[in-house]
């Protein structure tokens, strides 16, 4: 996952330039085919290339907007997760009657609950593409401190 405000160019490049060489292949070989070789009963009419690239249109974007509605979706959870913690932390602090070191604990064990929650999230998913060759040279770029510390460890300064 990038999350930075935007990529550059040579980012963009480095992660697509398998697929740029493939599609370029394949772009380049018909055309060759029909220009050198002289095969023009290999053209296609328009008609059928404007109803394609239409319906392609239309997929698109309703994945798109699927996207979208869940990228929005998971802010809002995270903003009531926020939202929520702030509270528990007032509520911890202000209104439970006992000593300093009990209320310490309350928010230690909610420390600790969303640093598992932070673990789990970066858990690898089937539908991700590790195994991809274009992922493993592109994430020689960035460290993940969830992949590299164990989440036992994280929890120990938080729980006794």
């Amino acid at each position: 996952m990038h999350t930075g405000k935007r990529y550059s160019l040579w980012e963009f490049l480095a992660w697509t330039r398998r697929d740029i060489y493939l599609l370029f292949a394949i772009g380049t070989i018909p055309t060759l085919i029909y220009m050198v070789v002289g095969w023009h009963w290999i053209a296609i009419p328009w008609v059928p290339i404007a109803l394609v690239g239409t319906a392609a249109a239309f997929i698109i974007g309703f994945k798109n907007t699927q996207t979208y509605n869940r990228l929005w979706e998971a802010r809002q959870i995270w903003g009531a997760i926020v939202n929520t913690s702030r509270t528990w932390g007032i509520v911890s602090r202000d209104f439970v009657n006992a000593d300093r070191h009990t209320q310490e604990t309350f928010m230690l064990r909610h420390c600790a609950w969303l640093t598992a929650l932070r673990y789990q999230l970066r858990e690898q998913r089937n539908w991700e593409n590790w195994d991809k060759p274009h992922f493993k040279e592109y994430r020689k770029n960035y460290s993940v401190p969830e992949w590299e510390t164990a989440l036992e460890e994280e929890l120990r300064q938080y729980l006794p």
